[in-house]
């Protein structure tokens, strides 16, 4: 069945349009989001053009702007562009590349589906990309939820290709002859899902030749069983939480009452910011002494005689760190990617989210905290210390962003201004026997 035929017939199942409907594109310039375009063109649905250019890879990805842009201009389709400096956001939020590219580029749409009136936000994601999400999450230990892979339509975003995998979706545009460009990115395994789509799905596919479509029933049934829960938990939830005065507040006797403890305590709190590596955190917490607590991303949980307070942590608090292995490191959630590479087996990184240090030269514990006066390093390239509050004036980094800037050290010695440049002393060399690489 021809691909066009089958995303009518997708739409239509799941809803994903309706007559009248005008939806913004997103269109990066890639094959997966100009096979998307010429698909909506073709079956006549209103709709206005969206790009991002993240300024992650100079030229290349102007180019791509002017690209879509023209392509745009000839099919007479209203056009939105904007230009977004990632590197600095992550690093001003703490946030991996990937993710800061996300956040800016979900908040840009839904400023322009308010604005312009938009119905819907059409995404290019396929087969492909939620079987790569569905083993992110896998690696990183998340809950059931994790693993329920993309919906065809959440809020404001609708996926119409979700139904296709990458080789449909190449051979189409080939059958076409639709053009797209090339993102050089996408080769370089340095990111995780470049890592999982080039080495890991090859090789399920050699087990499996329909490896994809296994996952996708696997990940349809877990959506099922996850909904399943869903409704569970937020029955009992009702029972056991209720509101107070700065926020809400938990029956101990009640969540200690809960068997198995550790699943039903996550599902009940991840609301809260919970992450699963805090579970068994929390359930200590259950029999502690009044006045304990934790910290979650959003939230404390606060140990009160009988019951677990919970309020919204909406004070910037001080950053510090201490990790007293390679593995709490991993856990902690601050790197997005964390490997130990020998050096000669592939080009190191150069993207400054990315640091690669010689492992033999760091001393645990290492610390992450906020920068301090006083603070200095020999920034890589140069033989002599220098200030960090110097380093990021000469960088020209604003005073917001200044503020939240990370510092990893070894030693009580700043090797990495965290999303900047490293120290000259830790880093690679001829001597180098192993590499740290650390992303944020």
């Amino acid at each position: 069945m021809e691909l066009f035929k089958r995303f009518l017939e997708y739409s239509a199942e799941h809803r994903l349009t309706a007559p009248g409907n005008r939806l913004l594109v997103a269109v990066s310039g890639g094959i997966d989001s100009m096979v998307l375009a010429w698909l909506i063109r073709e079956a006549g649905i209103s709709h206005a053009i969206a790009h991002c250019n993240f300024s992650l890879r100079d030229k290349e990805s102007d180019d791509d702007e002017i690209f879509v842009s023209n392509y745009a201009g000839k099919h007479n389709i209203p056009f939105y562009s904007r230009k977004f400096d990632t590197v600095s956001y992550a690093a001003s939020k703490g946030l991996s590349i990937q993710m800061a590219a996300r956040e800016l580029r979900y908040e840009w749409f839904d400023e322009l589906v308010t604005r312009e009136g938009f119905d819907a936000v059409a995404v290019a994601h396929n087969r492909n990309d939620n079987a790569e999400t569905f083993f992110i999450n896998l690696l990183r230990g998340t809950g059931l939820n994790g693993l329920t892979g993309m919906s065809q339509k959440y809020r404001n975003i609708i996926r119409p290709l979700l139904f296709a995998t990458r080789d449909e979706i190449v051979s189409f545009a080939r059958q076409k002859k639709i053009k797209f460009r090339e993102d050089s990115s996408n080769s370089s395994i340095k990111y995780t899902r470049n890592r999982i789509r080039h080495k890991i799905l090859p090789e399920f596919e050699k087990v499996n030749p329909n490896a994809l479509a296994a996952l996708s029933e696997t990940i349809s049934h877990l959506r099922g069983s996850a909904e399943i829960i869903d409704r569970h938990i937020s029955e009992l939830r009702l029972s056991i939480f209720r509101p107070v005065t700065d926020g809400v507040e938990a029956d101990i006797k009640e969540l200690k009452n809960l068997q198995p403890a550790s699943p039903y305590i996550f599902e009940l709190f991840r609301v809260y910011g919970l992450s699963a590596g805090q579970t068994c955190e929390l359930i200590s917490l259950l029999d502690s002494s009044p006045g304990k607590y934790i910290n979650t991303n959003t939230h404390r949980l606060l140990r009160d005689r009988q019951r677990i307070i919970i309020t919204e942590r909406v004070l910037i608090e001080s950053s510090r760190y201490e990790f007293h292995s390679l593995d709490e490191m991993h856990m902690s959630g601050i790197f997005s990617d964390m490997a130990i590479a020998v050096p000669g087996e592939e080009p190191l990184p150069s993207c400054r989210m990315t640091a690669c240090l010689d492992l033999d030269k760091v001393t645990f514990p290492v610390i992450v905290r906020r920068w301090e006066p006083g603070d200095r390093f020999v920034p890589l390239g140069m033989s002599q210390p220098k200030k960090i509050s110097d380093f990021l004036i000469d960088l020209k980094v604003p005073v917001t962003t200044k503020e939240k800037v990370l510092l990893l050290l070894s030693a009580d010695e700043v090797i990495w201004v965290m999303g900047y440049r490293i120290n000259e002393r830790y880093k690679v060399t001829d001597h180098t026997t192993r590499i740290l690489m650390l992303t944020i």
